[in-house]
């Protein structure tokens, strides 16, 4: 049986309204990729790219949740 192919990369795109100050866009997108050339959903996990032109955060909980999210989507849901 031949071997099931590897997902080597994914991107998942996040949105939120401005920060109060003013000092982004109206909307802010943040764009993380998770690349790896050995499959992203084996053991060995993956590496995260983060792309944004401005991105708010209040503490890194909110950004650790985005993480947590998606790896909860690349194992499967509830698994």
């Amino acid at each position: 049986m031949s071997e099931k192919p590897k997902l080597e990369r994914c991107s998942f795109t996040f949105n939120q309204e401005g920060n109060t100050k003013g000092t982004t866009d109206d909307v802010e997108i943040l764009t993380i990729e998770c690349e790896s050339p050995l499959g992203i959903d084996n053991d060995e996990g993956c590496f995260y790219v983060l792309k944004t032109d401005g991105w708010s955060i209040d503490n890194v909980n909110d950004l650790q949740e985005l993480f947590d999210r998606i790896q909860k989507v690349i194992q499967g849901g509830d698994k």
